[in-house]
């Protein structure tokens, strides 16, 4: 059984989309997606488990760094623009939860990519979302992942 906390009032609104990524709505065709006529948020998607909103940001890290967006910085400055974000805090945040540096290459392996999963939900969802979201539910997202990722060595 995979959890799902679609709809629930009491959570943070990442959560309670199944989307600790807070990604916003487009077009793209996630797995998992709740159809927009059937999503009542009016920004944000909504996943019909939490499993498939993680994986839904694990795949937009992996696109952005693959576009050479392969720092903290330029990760977060395209995830959380200054315009509506106070992003020097949130890469602030990222890098002491990730203790990866600011400026260093990110190199992509599955325990640094559920690192950064982990750091940006924590900033969109605050620090009682680990409370509802587990390292077994980011298992559960790189299991459908559909792209091999190296361990670290």
């Amino acid at each position: 059984m995979y959890k799902s906390y679609l709809n629930r009032k009491d959570l943070p609104r990442g959560l309670r989309n199944n989307n600790p990524g807070n990604l916003i709505k487009t077009n793209e065709t996630w797995l998992g997606k709740v159809p927009h006529a059937n999503n009542p948020d009016t920004r944000f998607e909504q996943f019909i488990e939490l499993r498939y909103g993680i994986r839904a940001k694990f795949r937009d890290i992996i696109t952005d760094i693959n576009k050479g967006k392969n720092t903290i910085t330029s990760l977060i400055h395209e995830f959380a623009p200054p315009f509506e974000n106070n992003t020097a805090s949130y890469i602030a945040t990222v890098v002491k939860l990730t203790g990866i540096s600011a400026l260093s290459k990110i190199e992509l392996t599955q325990e640094t990519l559920i690192s950064l999963a982990k750091a940006i939900s924590y900033v969109e969802n605050g620090s009682d979302f680990t409370k509802y979201v587990t390292d077994k539910d980011y298992q559960d997202a790189m299991d459908i992942l559909g792209i091999n990722l190296p361990k670290k060595k």
